[in-house]
């Protein structure tokens, strides 16, 4: 089974519930999913689109490459844990709307090829990057494609002050 990075964006009124009711959080995500899933062109598959978040397997990846660009936030993981529960790989941690508007300010600013200049595949497969198949033809420009969907999602989270809970699943 693979590891994935998931986001779901929230409001500022759903942060708090959600940190009132951690089993709200993962419940929403699990029905938008399903919406996402199920009923794609229907009013909650789009709120699905909007809200929901997957990196695939290329988080740890990013994750590397943030920390060596000295990032200042815990993009794929999240900062704040809200739950003890297990959201698939561990508990699942959140960013706040400030937290999520500062490392978009800092995704922004940093192109991809910026993000990867000087790595390699094999770079990544030595540190023991999941999911070790980085040396692979194309993997470094497949990451390309994940890095700008996050900007993207980042971006649109900051545009309306959204929060957002991390987890890998």
């Amino acid at each position: 089974m693979s590891m994935i990075g998931n986001y779901l964006r929230i409001t500022p009124p759903e942060l708090d519930r959600a940190r009132l009711d951690p089993d709200w959080a993962m419940e929403y995500a699990d029905e938008l999913e399903d919406a996402e899933i199920d009923e794609p062109d229907s009013p909650a598959g789009q709120l699905a689109k909007d809200r929901l978040h997957r990196t695939d397997k290329s988080w740890d990846a990013l994750r590397w490459l943030l920390e060596r660009a000295a990032c200042p936030i815990d993009v794929v993981h999240g900062e704040d844990e809200f739950t003890e529960d297990d959201w698939g790989y561990g508990p699942a941690f959140l960013l706040t709307p400030d937290r999520v508007a500062e490392a978009s300010a800092f995704l922004s600013a940093l192109p991809y090829d910026r993000l990867i200049d000087g790595v390699t595949g094999a770079a990544l497969d030595a540190a023991d990057v999941y999911p070790k198949a980085w040396s692979e033809p194309d993997a470094l420009d497949h990451l390309r494609k994940y890095y700008d969907d996050l900007v993207r999602y980042f971006a649109a989270a900051t545009a309306t002050g959204d929060a957002m809970v991390v987890w890998l699943s």
